[in-house]
């Protein structure tokens, strides 16, 4: 196989990068009580700080930024594409985001030179500090929010507006701590409540089981007061109270099916109560709608799209037709696919004028709605063949030709959550909780029949042979949906290759600050994760 003249990700723009979007990520960051680097700091902003939170206006916009905060965060490819690649869901050799790094194999097969780099002199150390740095960023603006409004008593001229203020702040401030939960060994638990200058670390486990706990508090909250959204918190898209309650469910659930970090400590979660929180989650999608990251930026979508970004590792396109695409990555490379899966189909994608430069098959009438085939290689072999793919992700490319004025280039709706993400939660804590094998079946043939075509489950079948169709939901389903899929092949059994790293630890900038010993997890030797609390 051959490929196109075309320039690399790694010297072309697609976008405005990540050095924009620390600028993106806060509202009014001087209005910060705590650094991103450290929370136990001291703010020198604080006389602002302190009169701006005594305005309504300025305290309202720093909650409707946290949702933008989030989705940032949630979706940065300084963490996503490790994770990602990891996970051997999608694949790439670009040293963009420290994908080659930490993706790439040592001639054994393992990943044993691969632990992240936690040092302050390590290049790829910013792919520990992105989750830590945005999650705790949303955090602090959420807890301002609710000091001012808990604390100091501020009130808005419409008490409704006050009431959907502090829902948004408790809800994003237990989203992002339970991101915090499920991404790293330990962290700080904060609120409006805390004493910024004595914080302590608790263990992952604390901090999911206090993010579980705010998430149901706001959407307790949320379903008590009736409010709409503005949609400029999601650059388009307004929200009723009712599905904000729906979406704290799903988070919730979300948090405690996600968190273990091996399939045996898979087997202490509590599934009935994550079926439950489920049961009352989504009903739709949660949209925001990408500006190009001037503010709002779907990264991980952009480059998925891009079928010289990131591609879709071989083992996911065995998995979506075995006849004809083969892992590894064969000699010469896999033929044009011809899948029973309405997501790929034939694979073809584009016009006739694409083909040239993209290695596509125009589109027919057995096009795919979510991958497309290239007959060009994407990497550069001399990395690894095992990089290649001939499968590109493109179900968030509105246009449907790689337009620079699509999703392809940060423009375009996005889900932060799905319905269809909520069910599959929702099957597996009923699979695993002994609830009704009907029910899940039906689930996972929302998304397995109505969008996959693919032959139903049904109830009758075994708990093993519903989880499988459940897996496979899961890889094809929630691909480039955050680093959803690293959480769920880490609890699978023989997931993740060895010398992968199953968490991250606290950041070395927040270790030195606090003049604390550096550490790691994953490569060779080392712990994929600490004995589960």
């Amino acid at each position: 196989m051959t490929t196109p003249a075309t320039t690399s990700p790694e010297t072309r723009s697609l976008f405005p990068m990540l050095t924009t979007l620390r600028g993106a990520f806060l509202t009014a960051a001087v209005l910060a009580t705590a650094g991103c680097n450290s929370l136990d700091v001291t703010n020198p902003n604080a006389p602002d700080a302190e009169r701006a939170l005594s305005d309504p206006a300025a305290i309202e916009a720093i909650a409707g930024g946290t949702i933008r905060s989030f989705f940032n965060t949630y979706n940065g490819l300084e963490a996503v594409g490790p994770l990602t690649t990891q996970a051997e869901s999608h694949t790439a050799s670009w040293n963009n985001f420290n994908m080659n790094f930490y993706s790439s194999l040592d001639n054994d097969g393992t990943r044993t030179s691969r632990g992240w780099q936690n040092d302050p002199a390590a290049a790829a150390r910013t792919s520990i500090e992105w989750f830590w740095e945005g999650y705790y960023s949303t955090a602090s603006s959420a807890m301002d929010v609710l000091r001012a409004i808990r604390n100091n008593n501020i009130e808005f001229d419409d008490p409704a507006d006050t009431r959907r203020a502090e829902i948004i702040a408790e809800l994003m401030l237990g989203a992002s701590l339970g991101q915090i939960a499920l991404n790293y060994d330990k962290g700080y638990i904060i609120d409006e409540t805390v004493d910024l200058g004595n914080l302590t670390y608790v263990d992952r486990a604390e901090l999911r089981d206090a993010a579980v706990a705010k998430l149901q508090n706001a959407a307790a909250l949320a379903t008590a007061n009736a409010f709409t959204t503005d949609p400029a918190w999601t650059n388009g898209n307004a929200y009723t109270n009712t599905q904000i309650a729906q979406l704290a469910n799903s988070l919730a659930a979300m948090t405690l099916a996600y968190w273990p970090r091996t399939d045996a400590e898979n087997a202490s979660v509590a599934w009935g109560t994550v079926a439950t929180l489920a049961a009352s989650g989504l009903t739709y999608d949660f949209i925001v709608v990408g500006d190009g990251c001037d503010a709002f930026c779907p990264s991980m979508q952009s480059w998925t799209n891009d079928i010289f970004g990131i591609r879709t590792h071989t083992r996911v396109s065995a998995l979506l037709d075995p006849a004809t695409q083969f892992d590894p990555y064969p000699n010469g490379g896999n033929a044009q696919p011809n899948s029973a899966d309405d997501r790929l189909g034939d694979g073809s994608f584009g016009t006739l004028g694409m083909e040239g430069d993209y290695g596509t098959v125009a589109t027919t009438a057995n096009a795919g709605t979510d991958f497309a085939w290239s007959g060009y290689e994407a990497f550069f072999p001399t990395r690894g063949q095992y990089h290649q793919s001939n499968l590109t992700h493109i179900r968030y490319d509105e246009s449907g030709t790689q337009d620079l004025n699509s999703i392809y280039s940060g423009y375009g709706p996005v889900p932060l959550m799905m319905r269809a993400q909520n069910d599959l939660i929702r099957a597996e804590g009923l699979l695993r909780s002994g609830g009704s094998t009907a029910t899940a079946a039906t689930l996972i043939n929302n998304t397995r029949v109505t969008r996959g075509g693919l032959t139903p489950a049904a109830g009758g079948e075994t708990v093993a042979a519903l989880q499988a169709k459940l897996l496979y939901e899961n890889e094809i389903e929630l691909l480039s949906q955050g680093a959803s899929v690293f959480y769920i092949r880490r609890r699978v059994p023989n997931g993740l290759i060895t010398g992968t790293p199953r968490e991250m630890p606290v950041p070395a900038k927040e270790l030195g600050v606090k003049n604390e010993a550096l550490y790691t997890f994953g490569g060779a030797g080392a712990a994929n994760s600490p004995t589960p609390p």
